[in-house]
């Protein structure tokens, strides 16, 4: 037991275990947010649809919401502080020359720590407007009234911005740690999160256009 608690606290100590854990707590993360794009999207069905939807999460027994609602908390816990800690390492240990390199970092990759912050402030103000206050029976009004408010939907808008250059480069990142962006075929995985990130943002910036705009009324 010592030998194996003695492994895991060098592994998550090493440089390299954690960026694996930072690469799989994000995979972890995206496949969060594919789901719940899912669950959102049955706004397209009318109100029953998410009436329906947002109902069944609510009644599930407290126990396994809590479990669900603890873990995603320790697992965006765990990926933040990891990744700042991280992203000091790779600050301290850059020499001028390297420093110069980063001018050709994308810009997704040198404001990954900003845009996090702003997508933790955004889920804190999200769960408090639409979860804490929200009625899972009349889910689909009140989304529609959230978003009628042209400031809470550019606020959302400008968000999910931020989320998709965190997507794009978090895409990137997990396919290198996991040895498979190579050289060769680097420049298709570039398109396929560019592609990922397009299509998941873009899923949730059409609620409240569709709501500014009368589409969804």
């Amino acid at each position: 037991m010592n030998d194996i608690i003695t492994t895991a606290c060098k592994f998550v100590t090493s440089s390299i275990g954690r960026k694996i854990i930072v690469a799989l707590t994000g995979t972890c993360l995206l496949l969060f947010l594919v789901g719940h794009l899912a669950g959102n999207m049955t706004i397209w069905g009318g109100s029953e649809w998410i009436n329906t939807y947002a109902t069944g999460l609510h009644t599930m027994p407290a126990w396994l919401l809590w479990a669900i609602r603890l873990g995603l908390l320790a697992i965006v816990l765990i990926h933040a502080v990891l990744t700042l800690v991280l992203k000091l390492e790779n600050t301290r240990a850059r020499t001028p020359y390297q420093m110069e390199g980063t001018m050709k970092a994308t810009l997704s990759s040198r404001t990954m720590v900003y845009t996090g912050v702003m997508i933790v402030c955004f889920l804190l103000f999200h769960l408090w407007q639409l979860t804490i206050n929200g009625d899972p029976a009349d889910c689909y009004g009140h989304v529609l009234h959230a978003f009628s408010n042209e400031w809470c939907s550019l606020f959302y808008i400008v968000a999910i911005c931020c989320l998709f250059m965190h997507v794009r480069h978090g895409v990137q990142s997990v396919m290198q740690t996991f040895g498979l962006a190579t050289r060769k075929v680097r420049p298709l995985y570039n398109i396929i999160a560019v592609l990922f990130g397009i299509a998941v943002c873009g899923g949730f910036i059409a609620i409240p256009v569709a709501v500014l705009t009368g589409l969804l009324r």
